[in-house]
């Protein structure tokens, strides 16, 4: 044990099937695969348990609210799995005639989960010669699929975007339509209007290039600009506070907000190090890096670890800290 965090499990993933969403709390380890592999650890019971070895599309999303596990797969359903005893409920999101109707239409759509809240849009997708961005009208719909009532919109995006965050009642993400027009677009599903529209380049302090961002409760937004330059910012891309990260490239970020509504920011980078920012403190924090653990076997150290180009996550709650890795999911505990 070094940097005073112990291993208490790997969760390891087929050859070329990445981890693409985890959830984590003081008891469970959640976890979904691109093609479709899920499962869960409990922690106190130190047991692995697996929901499903492959499912018809991606795990779009995981969630662990209260004694219930949420699963999205893909557009298609929603798998809502009690911890104990293992019973799984299957709810649709669409209703697809046969597999080739299907087929059609996830080639074109993407879905977020917030909550009891799935966001779905079905965009107008660039071809592969394709090189000129356009705006574009695309429907969306956002479901509880708890009451399974739904409300539809439709709003201008670009075809070259890239979502960040959804909480359930609005979307961040950015749109790149040429050099000097790269936006950062806060959509309100409530108002179906755009808060706010901010061209990045033509911004006061030229951020450029945003490559994380994510709702810090209802009214702020935490994000990354430059790989490396951290800021909280209020619903009017206001600055609030700024630090520059003490490592290398940001690879992936977590938000807790605690108790008495002070953020928390934990942020793992392309190096293996792992940080943690308080906003009270104003402070970012060295824990650990990942090839310097004592926990973790020497013959599985020398893999890289971040090597693949994927998406990689990283959660943490109180004491425990997951990461997904090439080599699959870490978690890890403080000592």
């Amino acid at each position: 044990m070094e940097h005073g965090y112990s291993l208490i499990k790997q969760i390891k993933i087929y050859n070329s099937d990445p981890i693409c969403s985890i959830d984590l709390n003081e008891e469970v380890l959640l976890f979904g695969t691109m093609l479709g592999y899920c499962g869960y650890y409990l922690i106190p019971e130190e047991k692995f348990i697996k929901i499903s070895d492959r499912e018809d599309e991606h795990i779009c999303s995981t969630q662990i609210k209260k004694n219930k596990l949420y699963i999205g797969v893909g557009d298609e359903k929603m798998m809502i799995v009690e911890k104990n005893p293992n019973k799984k409920i299957l709810t649709e999101i669409q209703n697809y005639e046969d597999d080739s109707d299907h087929f059609k239409v996830c080639e074109k759509t993407y879905s977020m989960v917030k909550d009891n809240f799935i966001f779905l849009i079905e965009l107008k997708i660039p071809k592969d010669d394709d090189k000129i961005a356009s705006v574009n009208q695309c429907d969306w719909t956002i479901k509880n699929f708890d009451n399974k009532k739904s409300f539809h919109g439709r709003m201008d995006i670009s075809n070259f975007w890239a979502p960040l965050d959804f909480n359930g009642k609005n979307l961040i993400f950015v749109e790149f339509l040429n050099d000097k027009k790269r936006f950062f677009d806060i959509y309100s599903f409530y108002h179906e209007k755009f808060l706010k529209k901010i061209n990045l380049k033509k911004h006061k302090e030229n951020i450029g290039h945003i490559s994380h961002a994510k709702f810090c409760g209802e009214d702020k937004i935490f994000l990354v600009h430059s790989y490396k330059i951290c800021q909280i910012r209020d619903m009017n891309f206001k600055l609030i506070k700024e630090f520059e990260h003490n490592g290398n490239e940001i690879i992936a970020i977590d938000i807790y907000i605690n108790k008495k509504g002070n953020i928390e920011v934990i942020l793992l980078d392309i190096n293996c190090d792992v940080f943690i920012y308080k906003e009270k403190d104003n402070n970012e924090k060295y824990l650990f890096n990942l090839h310097k653990l004592d926990c973790i076997e020497e013959q599985i150290k020398q893999q890289k670890f971040f090597s693949m180009g994927y998406p990689y996550y990283i959660k943490f709650n109180k004491k425990f800290i997951a990461v997904t890795t090439d080599q699959g999911c870490f978690l890890l505990k403080e000592e």
